[in-house]
């Protein structure tokens, strides 16, 4: 074994019914680096993290730590050997402060046998301060904390552990663009301690920023690995999905017509006087920074938060939209950006999920009308390509892209004419992410205008055919297509000359 490799694994395989996960898969991470471990939804990099860290025991292949053969037994002797893993999924407990989830299991005691609550705070306040989290306090429950600030607790408690291996499965998924350079610097720290890092990430700009070398999966088997500078953008790509993509997105397809929407001066006790208007056959960006207030100006608009007001025009024809309901009859309607928490009913079905919008449509008394509903489920599923094995799947069985196609087809069913699809692409890969764009330009061309709320500013330069700026609650620029330069967004992002 080689003395610069702390970890070493090797021919791995898993298989789980009907299913090899992964297939003599091999990954080796050296000391004191930051390794990407790459790979769309399936390529089987969860699969592996969970083998490392003793969630999964494998069916085949070695694993070496420092250079001797071990055994993970379980979640102990992973972290015995020095591996900490961040998960996607946060497992806070979110009813205890933030210095108790960092020292769970782990908690400074004094002689009476108490929790010494002082000296646990004192310490989780040292590790708040290095992650930039200063201004939260240690006492406070986890769950006054906003989803950002719980990833950021929970990378803290990684940290409070002596640890050789710090595994990060998409950090950055839930950060604002602060948080996440303090954390990329953070990792850029840990490096110089001698800390190796195993970087998850489907922000491949993130990847290039940070990391030292890639490591591909593609459909649970090992593609290669090389640095950073031998593995291009290009490269990469055609190494996750199999075939060359000469461009990620689309060419543009949509020709605007004439205006048939208007929102004037939307407020709420997040937006202030936010005006803007919609063209048929159009796909219309709005961007900014997180808290600019680009979500919580649609939420105003569909009546989603109290206290709003503002005019809407549809038509030439003046509406209101009090409630979520007033704006789905109107045929206007919202696939959020959190779409495992508000866009789906993870443990219902595919066919619930999709008709669960037009129940009045295919139900006549108390009977459920199978044969209008499975042609809507079916018709839409074929249009959109969700991948499948049957609509009777449940939706928390599918990959994040076949997911966000069944928020999409949940909508669609309605008919509606205008679609606003926030943050469309966020924790999905590079394929999937492809995908959506093209149903995009699909969805337009049935006779759906596009509002495309999006973080990702090559989405919304190549994807839209106008885009709005927003900054601290207020609309600030409007910016047609030919004016779409990263200089020109971001500058009116964040407010300079």
């Amino acid at each position: 074994m080689e003395e610069n490799y702390v970890l070493k694994m090797e021919n791995v395989s898993k298989i789980f019914p009907g299913v090899r996960a992964l297939d003599g898969v091999r990954l080796e991470v050296r000391r004191g680096e930051i390794h990407a471990l790459i790979g769309e939804n399936g390529a089987g990099k969860s699969t592996l993290i969970k083998i490392l860290s003793g969630i999964y025991h494998p069916d085949g292949g070695e694993i070496y730590i420092d250079g001797n053969k071990v055994e993970m037994s379980d979640v102990r002797t992973a972290r015995e050997h020095g591996i900490a893993v961040i998960h996607q999924e946060l497992s806070l407990a979110e009813n205890m402060t933030v210095a108790e989830n960092i020292f769970l299991g782990r908690m400074p005691g004094k002689r009476n046998g108490f929790v010494d609550d002082k000296l646990m705070e004192e310490k989780a306040r040292e590790f708040l301060d290095a992650i930039g989290l200063t201004s939260v306090d240690p006492s406070t429950k986890v769950k006054k904390l906003s989803v950002a600030r719980q990833q950021m607790v929970e990378i803290c408690r990684a940290l409070s552990q002596e640890i050789k291996i710090l595994v990060m499965d998409e950090p950055t998924a839930s950060l604002a663009n602060r948080e996440t350079e303090t954390l990329l610097e953070l990792m850029r720290s840990l490096k110089q301690k001698g800390v190796s890092i195993i970087f998850v990430s489907h922000k491949l700009n993130e990847v290039y920023q940070v990391c030292d070398r890639i490591t591909v999966l593609r459909d649970g088997v090992y593609i290669g690995t090389g640095t950073v500078e031998e593995i291009v953008y290009d490269k990469l790509i055609s190494m996750m999905v199999g075939r060359k993509i000469e461009s990620v997105f689309p060419a543009h397809e949509t020709r605007p017509g004439e205006t048939f929407f208007e929102a004037r001066d939307i407020c709420s006790s997040r937006v202030k006087n936010v005006s803007f208007y919609l063209r048929k056959g159009e796909v219309l960006g709005f961007y900014g920074l997180v808290g600019s207030g680009r979500t919580e100006t649609m939420r105003a608009l569909l009546g989603i938060d109290r206290n709003t007001k503002g005019d809407v025009t549809l038509n030439g024809k003046k509406i209101r939209l009090n409630s979520p309901v007033d704006a789905v009859n109107a045929g206007i309607v919202l696939a959020p950006e959190d779409r495992k928490l508000e866009g789906l009913i993870l443990k219902q079905t595919l066919d619930f999920n999709i008709t669960v919008t037009i129940l009045k449509k295919i139900i006549k008394g108390l009977r459920l009308n199978r044969k209008k509903s499975n042609e809507a489920v079916e018709n839409i599923g074929a249009r959109l390509r969700i991948k499948t094995p049957s609509y009777e799947t449940k939706a928390v069985n599918l990959s994040g892209g076949n997911q966000q196609k069944v928020v999409l087809a949940k909508w669609l069913v309605t008919e509606p004419v205008i679609l606003i699809l926030d943050e469309p692409t966020r924790g999905i890969d590079v394929g999937a992410k492809q995908e959506i764009y093209n149903l995009i330009y699909e969805i337009v061309k049935m006779g759906v205008s596009v509002i495309l709320i999006s973080s990702e500013m090559p989405e919304v330069i190549h994807l839209c055919d106008r885009v709005y700026i927003m900054r601290e609650g207020e609309m600030v620029a409007a910016l047609d297509r030919e004016e779409l330069t990263e200089e020109a967004i971001m500058r009116n992002a964040i407010g300079g000359c």
